[in-house]
């Protein structure tokens, strides 16, 4: 490997220059074969944005904002388009093609990751509020007190779950999947079913198709940061964004079909996970292929974004007729409580039972794709920039962290509420989004040609690269012109 003979320098300001090796670009083995990362990040998007911090907007400041939420919904569209498409062509997480373009920005690139996920807990906490305004227990015990109870025996029961969970990319899969039906199917029943929901759908329906511009003339400064997590987590956002690379890359799409799973120290077999990835020849065969598969990274991350910007609808429907008359937001250590009243409207207590549960479930699921995420990145960003690291397999690197961050959280949950763990996570996926999207561009458009076995045949059209363009001005308007003023 000639990587090892490169000094300091080179780890920190140079570029990953190892090359790809070459294998035959797999065969498209249908639609049905490589559904689920789409699924998946519906499922981790259906978080705090969706259940938190657009109902809490919409709550306090009625429709305002509405006109925004298909816009920056699509957004993301093009940047989990174009993180996708590296994978699938390479083989390689993003993280490495961040590191083939510049190693400084890259480990800048993964500080932020790491800097967001500090925070991760508070997904968790959030969750845990929900529950243990259903139980009530343990009795006798603060609000605080029983979120802190519930939130760390979640988080523990997720380690074992992944400890033992043969492949850990299946056990992220079944949870997310049951998690994003539930959640979806749950709403849209409730706003079938609720006639408060049918007496606002006109200004709904209004206010979601007319964007206003500035802020509402009760806006309260304190705000900021929610609006900023808010736009973020309008989708998955920032970091959660950079998931979908190794969804894409487990489900074995493309050529990470050449790639190894993380398996279960415990229950699985090791399987190799190279530092580098795999590049094809672009024969007439290879093209009809690659066709394929690029059809299919557009089909599923539409799927993923459509079934999440609809459950958005379905929360901000639910928020503007429901809670904004009452005064309802969500707040502190009760984030995910006030929410119960969507469903009690339909079915009283039971309904309350039941949202409580669907929210507990949802934020949880969240907490465990995000920590999944993590371990990843640092994995990848070691194994394929520093050799030393390569004694240990893939999965011990991972497995080792998940177990570390586990125990980072259940510090955490006494240390602030859910609700300034999850905006201080959202402002930094804000402004880690806005970095990468621009080095995502470079990337993809001008870089991979150079490196990759097709050349100029696997650059993408220049009509991604003119949405992606627009969505990173947007991220970075709403940290400069948004964002800052406030701190300032």
């Amino acid at each position: 490997m000639g990587e090892k003979k490169n000094g300091i320098g080179e780890l920190l300001w140079g570029r990953l220059k190892e090359p790809l090796k070459k294998k035959d670009l797999p065969k498209f083995p249908g639609w049905a074969a490589v559904f689920g990362p789409g699924m998946i990040w519906a499922a981790m998007a259906q978080g705090s944005g969706e259940l938190i911090w657009w109902p809490y907007m919409v709550a306090k400041y009625g429709t305002f904002f509405l006109g925004w939420l298909f816009i920056f919904a699509s957004l993301q569209y093009w940047v989990n388009l174009e993180i996708a498409r590296y994978t699938v062509a390479t083989g390689e997480s993003t993280y490495e093609g961040f590191h083939r373009v510049n190693r400084l920005i890259a480990w800048i690139i993964l500080i932020f990751v790491l800097v967001a996920t500090a925070w991760v807990a508070g997904l968790a906490g959030a969750g845990a509020t929900a529950i243990a305004e259903l139980t009530k227990f343990p009795t006798g015990w603060s609000p605080k007190m029983r979120t802190i109870f519930w939130a760390e025996l979640a988080v523990w029961l997720i380690w074992i779950l992944i400890m033992v969970g043969p492949v850990a990319y299946r056990v992220v899969e079944v949870i997310a999947t049951l998690s994003g039906i539930a959640s979806f199917f749950g709403m849209l029943s409730v706003v079938i079913a609720v006639p408060a929901v049918h007496a606002i759908l006109g200004e709904y329906l209004t206010a979601l198709f007319t964007p206003r511009l500035g802020l509402p003339p009760t806006w309260d400064p304190a705000d900021a940061g929610k609006l900023v997590t808010m736009i973020a987590y309008t989708g998955a956002g920032g970091f959660w964004n950079l998931l979908y690379t190794y969804w894409v890359r487990d489900e074995g799409a493309g050529m990470a079909k050449h790639i190894g799973r993380v398996t279960s120290p415990v229950t699985g077999k090791p399987e190799p996970i190279p530092e580098v990835g795999y590049g094809f020849e672009m024969t007439p065969e290879a093209e009809k292929e690659w066709k394929k598969w690029v059809r299919w990274i557009w089909v599923d991350d539409a799927f993923g974004v459509i079934l999440n910007a609809l459950t958005i609808v379905f929360t901000t429907m639910l928020s503007l007729a429901i809670l904004h008359p009452q005064g309802l937001t969500p707040t502190g250590w009760k984030l995910c409580v006030v929410q119960a009243e969507w469903f009690a409207a339909l079915w009283g207590d039971a309904g309350r039972v039941a949202m409580l549960l669907l929210a507990f479930f949802f934020l949880i699921d969240c907490y465990l794709e995000a920590y999944d995420g993590v371990c990843r990145a640092i994995a990848s960003n070691l194994q394929s920039n520093i050799p030393a690291t390569r004694k240990w397999h893939y999965r011990d690197i991972y497995y080792l962290m998940f177990t570390i961050y586990t125990i980072i959280a259940s510090i955490e949950f006494f240390l602030a509420p859910p609700a300034a763990l999850v905006v201080s996570s959202g402002i930094a996926n804000m402004l880690n989004m806005a970095i990468y999207c621009v080095v995502l561009l470079y990337l993809n458009w001008f870089h991979l040609p150079k490196i990759h076995p097709a050349g100029e045949k696997i650059r993408p059209s220049w009509i991604p690269f003119i949405f992606l363009l627009i969505s990173t001005v947007v991220f970075w308007y709403t940290l400069v012109g948004l964002y800052l003023p406030t701190l300032l």
